[in-house]
């Protein structure tokens, strides 16, 4: 029994990874950040080994670049990898949307309506920003859960850590519209409308991305990034963002 036990214990990596993620999407860790090993090793309380095979998964996952002589820095990403990005989430969560429609039980549509009248009442509130952002993953969720399709599922929760980074910074001013948009794909799946529902997240992802491009092109991000950012030497690093 114990040695079963054993076998199901993440690695000390594997935690590190986790937690280095949280810190990138929460913005401890901001765009263009360098990463000292001894510095996060000491901030976490482990050692160096962890830390540094938690960078070189963050690196070839496309969080972080490792660039040579200089160490890690945190990514922004390229215009080109946001649209591929919107690209992938919008046929995961349009076909998500729709599966969930046609599969969902009364349970499921209390559970999306649950999740929806708590973040009405939290922007009433006015909860922290990093609060909304965890009840908007809780909605994406169980839209995927709803859709009972496990291969969806895993791609949603990949996608899923990537939104919250590259939304942290813009949550409280997108929250409004973005819950009112949340509500219809709820009711939408909750009537059993696949078509519409469908279309309603379609029209929700869209929105998000322009709402995510108008703010990287107010800060000038897309002509800063468009051949990728510059490593000291004023080289392009490989790897990028997500």
């Amino acid at each position: 029994m114990v040695d079963a036990q054993r076998i199901h214990v993440p690695p000390l990596r594997e935690h590190v990874y986790e937690r280095l993620q949280d810190m990138l999407i929460e913005r401890v860790l901001a765009p263009g950040d360098h990463l000292v090993e001894e510095r996060l090793a000491a901030q976490l309380g482990v050692s160096r080994g962890p830390v540094r095979e938690a960078l070189q998964r963050l690196h070839r996952d496309g969080w972080v670049t490792l660039r040579p002589r200089h160490g890690a820095f945190v990514n922004q990403p390229t215009t080109q990898q946001v649209h591929e990005f919107f690209e992938a989430r919008d046929v995961v969560e349009r076909t998500a949307a729709q599966l969930a429609a046609e599969r969902c039980t009364p349970e499921d549509a209390a559970a999306l309506l649950r999740v929806c009248d708590e973040a009405d009442e939290d922007l009433r509130r006015g909860v922290p920003a990093q609060q909304m952002a965890a009840h908007t993953a809780r909605f994406h969720r169980i839209v995927l859960e709803t859709a009972r399709n496990h291969l969806l599922l895993e791609f949603g929760q990949q996608l899923s850590h990537r939104s919250r980074w590259f939304f942290a910074p813009l949550v409280g001013a997108i929250a409004p519209q973005a819950w009112r948009e949340h509500r219809e794909v709820a009711e939408l799946i909750a009537a059993g409308r696949g078509d519409a529902a469908a279309q309603a997240m379609h029209l929700h992802v869209t929105m998000s991305r322009d709402a995510y491009l108008e703010t990287r092109r107010a800060e000038g991000l897309d002509l800063a990034l468009a051949s990728g950012p510059e490593s000291p030497d004023g080289t392009a690093p490989p790897g990028g963002g997500p």
